[in-house]
C-alpha cells in the first residue's frame, strides 16, 4: 500500500502557557450524570418511584434491626405447664384467702368455696341473679374469713366463711323503699374493722361514700354460737367421746329465708360527698361573708372564699381577652362530664396529724382515720372515725392541697408511710405517724404516676444492730411505674436527696407495657406481672430481671390483661388464672346459618393452675430465710433505758478484761519511763566540765 509523505515540514509543539488548567466540570463526580437527564414527565415518575424504593428500603432496614434486637434479648425459661381444673368452668372473679389455706371463686349464680392445696370443693352459695365480678377477704380470726363481694347489678354483699360454711351477713344496699342505690366499689380494712362503699342513687345520678363499723367481735361470737349449735352432740353412752361423723349444712343464700341466721348489722359512722365545684360567694356584703367563712388557721379545700361572682366574671373575661388567640393551641384533655367522679380511701391506723386515738390502749393497730381523695381532684382528706356525732357528714379534719391532680395513692401495710402520685410525674411521701413530709421524688417530667406500690421491708439488705442496741425503723422500698411504662424504686430511708432506681425503661412496644404489679406472699422478692400482650412474668423486684414466663395452652388467652383474673394459693406456690378458649368452629357454624357480616366467636373460660414450686429458676427464692420485719417501730422511754442497762451489763465481763489489760500496759510502761530515766542520768554523769583555760581558748578562738 503505497504511503505518501510530505518532505521539508516542520511542526511546532503547543506552549504550556496555551494550555487551559483542568476544571472540576470536565469530570463527571456523580455516576447518574451519565445518563441523559430526562425529560417530563418521565423525570417526575422517576423521581416518584425513586422515592418510593427509598422509603421501601428504610422500613426493611428498620423491621431487620428490629428483628435482629429482638432476637438477641436474653428471654426468660417458659413454663407451658398449666394445668386445667375440670370443674371450675365458670368462674368470674378470684380471689385467696390471706393465709393461703382457700380460693374463693365468684359465679354467675352465686359464690363457691375450694381448698387451695387440693382444689377440692367445699361449700357453695347459690343464688339466681348474683354474677359476682369483685372478691376481696381478709382474715377476721381463727380460720374464719370476711368476704366482700359485688356483683353485675350494682348489688354489695357481706358473707362469712367458718367451720367449712359460708353466712351471708349483710346485704349493703338493701333498701326498704321502691329507690335502689347501686354499690360501685366497697373495700374493707385489713382485719374487717370498718368497710368503705360508694352508692350511686339511680334516679338522682348522685354519688357518696359511706364508711360502715364492722361489729367484728359480735360476729364472731355469733359463728361461735352457730357451730355449737350444728355441732353434733356426742353420745353419752360412747366413752372414747368422739363425736359422730356428720356434714355441715349448706345455706340456701336467699337473703329473704327466714330460716337464715340473722347477724348484727353494721352501724355506719361516716359520710363523705364529693367536692363541687369552685363557685363564687352568694353573700351580699363583705361583712356576711367573712362570718360564714372560718378563721383560716387551717388548710380547707377552698370553697369558703370571698370571691364574688362579679369578680370571676372580670377575671375570665380579661383572661379570655389577653390569650383567647392561644386557648386553641392547648392540648385536648378530657371534659368533666367524660370523667368517671370515684373516691379513692385508706383505712389508716392513728398518727400525729390526726391524734385521736394515738393514746388509747384499745385503738392500737386498730383504723383510726380515712383518707379519701377523689377523681381529678387535687385534695386528700382526713376524717377521723371516732366521733360520736350524730351527723355523719362533718368537715374533713385535715387536708393535705397538692400542685396538681393526684393520679394514684398507696399505703404501707403499717399505714405509717402514704404516698401520693401526681399528675406531673411526681411522689409526694408522708410520714404520717411522725406527722412529717418525708420528700418530694420527682421521677419524670410530665409523665403521669400510674401505679404505687411499698414492698415488704424483709427484702432491704439487713443492716447491723450497731448502736443504738434497741430496735429502729427498717428500710422500706417504694415501687413506682409512669404511664410510659417505665419503672422505679425508691428507699425511703436513703434520705430525700437519693435519686430513685431504674428497674425497668420504657418499653419498645405499647403491647409490653404491665398493667397489673402483684408481689408474691410469702416471697415479697417476686412480682407478678401482666402485660398487654396477655404475658404473665415473675421478676426480681430488686433486679428488674425477668426469671420466667408461665404460657397457657396454645388454644386459650388470658381472660382480660388489664383486669386479669387471678390469685396465689398456698402461700404463692400456686397460681390460679383465667383463660378463655375460642373456638373458632362453633362460629362459623352460626356464621353459615345466620348469614352475618360479623358475630364474635364463642368463648368458653377454664381456670389453670401452675406449680410455682417447682419452677426451678425459683428455687434459690424459695430456700431463702425470711423474718417478719415491721416497719413501724415505736420504742419507749423505758424501753430504750433498759435495752442500754442490758447492754451496760453485758459488756461487764468485757470491760473486766480490758481495764485488766491497761494495767498490764501501765505497768510495761511505768517500766519504760523508769529505764530511760536512769539513761538520762548517767549519761549526765558521764559528761566531763570544761576548765577556765579551755573555756578561755575556745572563746578567742571563736572570736577570731
Amino acid at each position: 500500500m503505497p504511503v505518501y509523505l510530505r518532505k521539508n515540514v516542520v511542526y511546532t509543539p503547543p506552549s504550556i502557557e496555551n494550555v487551559s488548567d483542568e476544571d472540576e466540570d470536565d469530570y463527571i463526580q456523580d455516576p447518574e450524570q451519565i445518563r441523559d437527564v430526562l425529560p417530563q414527565p418521565y423525570r417526575m415518575i422517576n423521581k416518584v418511584i425513586n422515592g418510593v424504593l427509598d422509603d421501601v428500603w428504610e422500613d426493611v432496614s428498620q423491621k431487620e434491626s428490629a428483628r435482629f434486637a429482638e432476637q438477641s434479648k436474653i428471654r426468660p425459661p417458659k413454663y407451658d405447664c398449666a394445668v386445667e381444673i375440670q370443674n371450675q368452668t365458670q368462674a368470674t372473679s378470684l380471689a385467696d384467702s390471706g393465709d393461703g389455706r382457700y380460693i374463693f371463686i365468684g359465679l354467675p349464680n352465686g359464690l363457691s368455696v375450694m381448698d387451695a392445696s387440693t382444689q377440692k370443693p367445699i361449700t357453695i352459695w347459690e343464688e339466681d341473679n348474683m354474677e359476682i365480678v369483685n372478691i376481696r377477704s381478709h382474715v377476721m380470726g381463727v380460720q374464719t374469713y370476711l368476704i366482700v363481694t359485688l356483683d353485675d347489678m350494682g348489688t354489695g354483699r357481706l358473707f362469712a366463711f367458718a367451720f367449712d360454711c359460708l353466712f351471708l351477713l349483710k346485704v349493703l344496699n338493701e333498701q326498704d323503699s321502691g329507690v335502689k342505690n347501686l354499690v360501685s366499689k366497697c373495700e374493707s380494712s385489713n382485719e374487717g374493722d370498718y368497710m368503705g362503699l360508694m352508692l350511686e342513687n339511680t334516679s338522682t345520678k348522685e354519688i357518696w361514700l359511706e364508711i360502715h363499723k364492722l361489729p367484728r367481735d359480735a360476729w364472731l361470737r355469733e359463728l361461735e354460737a352457730i357451730q355449737a349449735q350444728i355441732t353434733p352432740k356426742q353420745n353419752p353412752q360412747d366413752r372414747s367421746g368422739s363425736p359422730k361423723p356428720s356434714t355441715p349444712p349448706l345455706m340456701t343464700g336467699n337473703p329473704g329465708d327466714k330460716a337464715s341466721y340473722k347477724f348484727t348489722a353494721p352501724n355506719m359512722v361516716l359520710k363523705v360527698k364529693p367536692p363541687t365545684p369552685l363557685a363564687a360567694n352568694t353573700s351580699s356584703s363583705i361583712y356576711s361573708a367573712c362570718q360564714k367563712i372560718d378563721s383560716g388557721e387551717v388548710i380547707g379545700t377552698g370553697q369558703s372564699h370571698l370571691l364574688t361572682a362579679n369578680h370571676l366574671e372580670g377575671r375570665d373575661t380579661m383572661f379570655d381577652h389577653l390569650h383567647g388567640n392561644l386557648m386553641k393551641y392547648l392540648p385536648k384533655d378530657k371534659t368533666e362530664e367524660e370523667i368517671v367522679i370515684a373516691p379513692t380511701f385508706h383505712f389508716l391506723s392513728a398518727g400525729r396529724m390526726v391524734p385521736q386515738g394515738l393514746e388509747l390502749p384499745s385503738q392500737a393497730g386498730l383504723p383510726t382515720t380515712v383518707a379519701v381523695w377523689w377523681t381529678g381532684g387535687s385534695h386528700v382528706m382526713h376524717y377521723s372515725l371516732l366521733k360520736t356525732a350524730k351527723d355523719f357528714e362533718h368537715k374533713p379534719d385535715v387536708v393535705w392541697p397538692f400542685s396538681c391532680r393526684i393520679r394514684c395513692t398507696t399505703v404501707s401495710s403499717c399505714t405509717v408511710l402514704l404516698a401520693v402520685g401526681l399528675e406531673d410525674g411526681t411522689v409526694v411521701l408522708w410520714d404520717r405517724y411522725l406527722g412529717i413530709d418525708k420528700g418530694v421524688i420527682r421521677i419524670c417530667q410530665d409523665v403521669p404516676i400510674e401505679r404505687l406500690k411499698f414492698l415488704d421491708p424483709s427484702i432491704s439488705q439487713p443492716t447491723s444492730q450497731g448502736y443504738p442496741p434497741y430496735r429502729k425503723k427498717s428500710d422500706i422500698c417504694l415501687l413506682i411505674q409512669g404511664r410510659n411504662g417505665a419503672e422505679y424504686i425508691y428507699n425511703t430511708e436513703d434520705g430525700p436527696q437519693t435519686r430513685p432506681i431504674c428497674l425497668a425503661g420504657v418499653p419498645d412496644k405499647d403491647e409490653e407495657k404491665e398493667t397489673i404489679l402483684d408481689t408474691m406472699p410469702d416471697v415479697p422478692e417476686l412480682l407478678l406481672v401482666v402485660q398487654q400482650n396477655g404475658s404473665l412474668l415473675l421478676k426480681d423486684v430488686v433486679t428488674g430481671s425477668n426469671l420466667c414466663q408461665m404460657t397457657l395452652p396454645s388454644t386459650h388467652q388470658l381472660t382480660n390483661p388489664w383486669e386479669p383474673v387471678l390469685a396465689f394459693g398456698s402461700g404463692g406456690q400456686l397460681l390460679y388464672v383465667k383463660g378463655t378458649k375460642i373456638d373458632m368452629e362453633e362460629a362459623s357454624e352460626v356464621v353459615e346459618e345466620t348469614e352475618m357480616e360479623e358475630i364474635p366467636p364463642v368463648s368458653m373460660s377454664s381456670l389453670f393452675i401452675f406449680q410455682l414450686r417447682s419452677f426451678p429458676s425459683l428455687d434459690p427464692y424459695w430456700k431463702r430465710e425470711r423474718e417478719a420485719v415491721s416497719y413501724l417501730v415505736h420504742t419507749t422511754l423505758e424501753q430504750r433505758l433498759d435495752a442500754l442497762m442490758k447492754e451496760r451489763l453485758a459488756q461487764q465481763g468485757l470491760r473486766k478484761m480490758r481495764m485488766q489489760s491497761r494495767w498490764g500496759m501501765l505497768r510495761q510502761e511505768l517500766d519504760l519511763i523508769q529505764q530511760s530515766r536512769d539513761v538520762a542520768k548517767r549519761r549526765a554523769l558521764s559528761r566531763v566540765p570544761l576548765s577556765a583555760s579551755t573555756y578561755k581558748s575556745s572563746s578567742s578562738i571563736l572570736l577570731i
